[in-house]
């Protein structure tokens, strides 16, 4: 509890446009994202960053991030989920 966790979700663009994200938004403040801001060209590879800070979150975690992008769906959700200990 209150340690500030990451994961890097890497992708490729498989489409045949640049891909544009808009934004990345967490389900939560304990929960943000930082993702390219320029595009990715077709066949590029990039990442999102998503930081959850555990601080007063003890017990099972499920948290999102909504990533809003020109794909097809416009929306699409990563999902991170965490098990806090309770500091003593």
């Amino acid at each position: 509890e209150g340690d500030v966790v990451k994961h890097v979700f890497e992708f490729t663009n498989t489409g045949s446009n640049p891909l544009l994200i808009a934004d990345a938004r967490g389900s939560c403040g304990c929960t943000v994202a930082s993702y390219p801001k320029d595009p990715v060209p077709p066949g590029g590879k990039s990442s999102v960053e998503v930081k959850f800070n555990s601080l007063a979150k003890p017990g099972l975690q499920e948290k999102t991030v909504t990533i809003t992008a020109n794909t097809d769906p416009a929306q699409t959700l990563l999902t991170i989920n965490s098990d806090v200990k309770r500091k003593e």
